[in-house]
């Protein structure tokens, strides 16, 4: 009976060992350290109230998929009034929030490119977002920068500013 035990014993042990070493491709936001900003001439700010569903591997883009919104209520320009003008600018009251999500991710020399559906109010459009992703001990960091016309989204409030840039620092764990 010894001589059946060792083998069926140690064939479990190798088993269970191969899942141990497969590495999840899944990453979350790390905490709060995270940035979602844009700037245009007229005005600059931040959005909070960030969730995510990023499944990026660099060397298996085709199994990648990035999956991200913020709370549209979340705007802070650091003026109060102008707060106020852009949640309703926004509809952040009828559309809780703006999302991305990717249909496919290249590389592009030293960086990647997610193209998605960017939704914001009742307008739904394909963008290119261009990202690098650069590991470090903790996890990584994506960065990436892309520019909207707010009124492309039914975002035509006066005063709202013709284009946006938009720079986003997520950084990541497993």
């Amino acid at each position: 009976m010894k001589t059946f035990v060792y083998p069926v014993t140690m064939a479990i042990l190798v088993f269970a060992s191969a899942f141990t070493l497969v590495t999840s491709n899944q990453w979350k936001v790390n905490g709060d350290n995270y940035s979602v900003r844009f700037t245009s001439s007229k005005m600059e700010g931040v959005f909070k109230g960030l969730k995510t569903d990023i499944v990026f591997d660099e060397s298996n883009l085709a199994s990648s998929s990035i999956k991200a919104s913020i709370e549209a209520a979340t705007v802070n320009t650091g003026n109060g009034m102008r707060n106020k003008h852009a949640q309703q600018g926004l509809g952040a009251d009828q559309y809780a929030s703006i999302a991305f999500e990717s249909i496919a991710i290249i590389k592009k020399g030293d960086m990647f490119e997610a193209t998605g559906k960017l939704t914001i109010k009742d307008v739904t459009k394909e963008i290119k977002l261009p990202f690098s992703f650069k590991r470090n001990q903790t996890g990584g960091v994506f960065e990436g920068e892309f520019k909207i016309k707010p009124a492309e989204y039914h975002v035509d409030k006066s005063g709202t500013p013709e284009e946006l840039d938009i720079q986003l620092t997520i950084p990541v764990v497993q």
